[in-house]
């Protein structure tokens, strides 16, 4: 019974035991069936020496397929479902078994054409040959790691390519160091730059980056190298070439070349810019290489910003060259040349001339226009900033102002601006070009001054002529009388004119005159005499003087002392007081002379005596026939007179330098005056116009903050003072510090007296806008 209890129990036992593995038995089946990964039960299958060769598949879950695509697999081998599994699947499932460890791997399956994910463990104790595996697909997230690394991998080759190329500035260099990174990155043989040469023939290579294999720079036909390749080149295609030695492209003979030349694969990129090939470049292996599409897609990258680099290089330095000669040429020229932002106006760039033409440093005027524009004259200044602005407009202006040197001189400029635009035909800047004109404008002014001179000398001196033709004919007998007398007196002119141009406004001796005008008509020295001291005659006295002694001796040599050997005229001279003025007394006396009875009829000499000298001369004439010949006496003031034919030039012309020149105005000499003043422009034309009357400048201040802290080192001794300091009404906190000091001050304002407190009611108020002279007058009063 006790038996028949025990088997009972047994039997019991192994209905549980049954039923428990039945119910795990079927949970793994509902496991096996229904899991998304792929799963499979295989035996693996050794060859004779017990090296693991293949495997059979026992049994495949419906995830199998989905994972891996294939189908039907159960009872197959695996050479026979998937031929070509790499060999590193079967060794790990061989050493599952033998060690009876479970191992997971991610390798790439060829025949499937997936990466895969297994976890594989032995089914059964040692010995057991039969495994289990679970997989999965993992393609996606291999691709995305890979593409992810090799992001990171290009970005990496890009910087560190970026940071090579930065500081280079040789196109050779920079091509070097590009081939060098490319290289060392791709693990090539040789990586070279070439430019086409342009003859459709020929490349010139730089020098290459190379490791194990020789230099290949040079000139070089492309025809060697493939008799397509430079139509491929042309086209923008990539020239791939994984194994020269098996390129059917390639004829035996360029085959050779490149086994001699150590290339056994090549990858060649182009740069063709504008429909033109540039250039191209290069990678060599010594044997036959795959290349990735990130090698490729690495080497156009590098191509294009090795090309890049290298035009801007050449850009640069061709810029580099172009600012050398304009420079060169900036600070040769005698004109000053400018440029300024045509935005802001602010000037960028200006020669070392504007120092000569201004007459301050260059700097000056480097940034905010109102600094040039300060320096010229008030009345100029809008039109200048007008054509400025038609420069910045795009339309050429070349015009011409007035500035106010610091050295108090006034200059004319004449100023040519231009726009320059960008390559979209916007005026990005404006340049300028500025020549001191001063001189050329003075000599035009004066030429037209000399010209109306000119016309003036020349009618007065036609009248006179015109004067003695008619007069002459008036006493003529005949018309060789007639000639005779006008060629005598046209002489005399052109002795007068001929003596007053020697020295100009210097005038003539008395003593030279008398001695040309009678030595002309006399036979001999001993026929007159002369006596007085030496004298200078005004160019006005030498004038008339000549013309009177001139009559005076052609009619002593028609009718009086010089017509006979023994007849002599004494001409004497003495100077006299009279009405407080030096006056001079001239005696003309004839001795000898045949009788003659006296003339009834008034000569050209006489009047020219009695009318002429005293009209011009404002003195006395008077002349009478005596028995030994003519007397004549004449008397007038010396006093400086210009002669109508002087040929002297006028004065210059003054240049005028407008409101801002002060010329006549009251000295300011030893005053410091303090300029307070917020507009900018008012500041800087007073300030110019009280150094123009001789005034030592202080400021401009434009808020009370600068007035305040030079007033703790200065000590003015006048203020020129703007009641509104940036504006918020008057303030006089100044003023009233100014009264405390003890320093006269002015008011400059456009107030009315009503805002001005009492107790500073008796300061001068100059009410805007006043004239710069006036300020200057009130400061002068101080």
């Amino acid at each position: 019974m006790a038996d028949a209890r025990e088997l009972e129990r047994l039997l019991a036992d192994a209905k549980t035991e049954n039923d428990a593995l039945r119910e795990s038995e079927a949970k793994f089946r509902a496991v096996f069936e229904t899991m998304i990964e792929a799963c499979c039960i295989f035996e693996m299958i050794y060859d004779d020496v017990g090296r693991p060769v293949d495997w059979k598949i026992l049994e495949a879950n419906a995830g199998y397929e989905k994972q891996s695509g294939l189908k039907d697999v159960a009872g197959k081998l695996a050479s026979e479902v998937m031929p070509g599994t790499e060999a590193y699947w079967t060794e790990t499932f061989g050493r599952v078994v033998q060690t009876g460890e479970a191992e997971q791997i991610e390798k790439w399956h060829q025949p499937t054409g997936r990466w895969i994910h297994s976890s594989t463990a032995r089914v059964g104790g040692s010995g057991s040959r039969r495994l289990v595996s679970v997989f999965y697909d993992i393609t996606e997230r291999k691709r995305a790691e890979i593409a992810l690394r090799e992001s990171e991998e290009r970005q990496a080759f890009l910087l560190e390519l970026s940071d090579t190329l930065r500081p280079l500035a040789d196109p050779a260099a920079i091509q070097l160091a590009a081939a060098t990174v490319l290289g060392r990155h791709l693990g090539a043989s040789r990586v070279a730059y070439g430019e086409d040469t342009g003859d459709g023939e020929t490349f010139v290579v730089s020098p290459n980056y190379v490791d194990g294999a020789p230099d290949m720079s040079g000139t070089f036909r492309y025809a060697d190298y493939g008799s397509d390749i430079l139509a491929d080149l042309r086209a923008g295609h990539n020239r791939i070439q994984p194994d020269l030695a098996q390129d059917e492209r390639l004829s035996e003979a360029e085959r050779g070349a490149f086994a001699e030349a150590g290339i056994g694969a090549s990858l060649n990129v182009p740069l063709v810019k504008a429909g033109r090939l540039v250039a191209w470049l290069g990678v060599n292996y010594a044997t036959p290489h795959e290349f990735t599409l990130c090698d490729i897609q690495l080497t156009e990258e590098a191509a294009e910003r090795t090309w890049a680099a290298v035009e801007r290089a050449r850009a640069e330095a061709a810029l580099r060259v172009s600012e050398e000669r304009f420079q060169q040429f900036a600070n040769a020229s005698a004109a000053a040349l400018w440029m300024r932002n045509a935005e802001t106006l602010n000037m960028e760039f200006v020669s070392p001339a504007i120092a000569t033409i201004y007459g301050t440093a260059p700097d000056t005027f480097i940034g905010d226009i109102r600094r040039w524009a300060a320096m010229i004259v008030p009345e100029d200044r809008d039109t200048a900033m007008n054509h400025i602005n038609q420069a910045r407009n795009g339309e050429p202006a070349v015009h011409e102002f007035r500035i106010r040197r610091n050295d108090g001189s006034f200059r004319w400029i004449r100023d040519t601006d231009f726009p320059l635009c960008d390559e979209k035909g916007n005026v990005e800047r404006i340049g300028g070009i500025a020549e001191d004109v001063t001189e050329t404008k003075m000599a035009v002014e004066h030429q037209g001054v000399l010209l109306a001179e000119l016309q003036h000398r020349v009618r007065n001196i036609m009248a006179i002529i015109r004067s003695t033709v008619v007069r002459s004919a008036d006493g003529a007998g005949d018309v060789e009388n007639y000639k005779v007398s006008l060629a005598g007196r046209l002489l005399a002119l052109a002795r007068v004119q001929t003596l007053l141009t020697r020295q100009a406004n210097a005038g003539g001796s008395l003593r030279g005159i008398l001695e040309s005008e009678i030595g002309a008509q006399a036979h001999s020295e001993n026929q007159y005499e002369l006596t007085g001291p030496d004298l200078m005659l005004s160019p006005k006295a030498v004038e008339v003087l000549t013309l009177a002694f001139h009559e005076l001796a052609t009619n002593a040599l028609k009718y009086g002392a010089l017509s006979v050997n023994g007849g002599k005229v004494s001409v004497t001279w003495t100077l006299f007081e009279k009405r407080e003025k030096p006056w001079l007394a001239i005696d003309w006396v004839e001795e000898g002379a045949p009788f003659r009875p006296p003339s009834t009829r008034r000569g050209f000499g006489s009047e020219l005596i009695e009318a002429k000298i005293p009209y011009e001369l404002r003195g006395t004439g008077k002349t009478s026939i005596e028995p030994g010949g003519a007397h004549c006496h004449i008397e007038f003031p010396l006093r400086e007179a210009e002669s109508i034919l002087e040929t002297d030039a006028p004065a210059p012309t003054r240049l005028y330098g407008g409101t801002v020149d002060m010329t006549g105005a009251p000295d300011l000499t030893g005053k410091t005056v303090l300029v307070v003043e917020d507009d900018y422009y008012i500041a800087s034309d007073t300030a110019a116009a009280l150094r123009g009357a001789g005034a030592e400048v202080l400021g401009p201040c434009p808020t009370e903050e600068d007035v305040l802290r030079l007033l703790e080192e200065e000590t003015p001794t006048a203020v020129v003072l703007d009641l509104n300091l940036g504006g918020g009404g008057p303030r006089f906190e100044i003023a009233r510090k100014l009264v405390e000091r003890g320093t006269p001050f002015v008011f400059l304002t456009g107030y009315n007296p009503d805002v001005i407190p009492d107790e500073l009611a008796d300061v001068t108020r100059l009410q805007k806008p006043i004239t710069l002279r006036d300020i200057v007058e009130a400061v002068s009063k101080l």
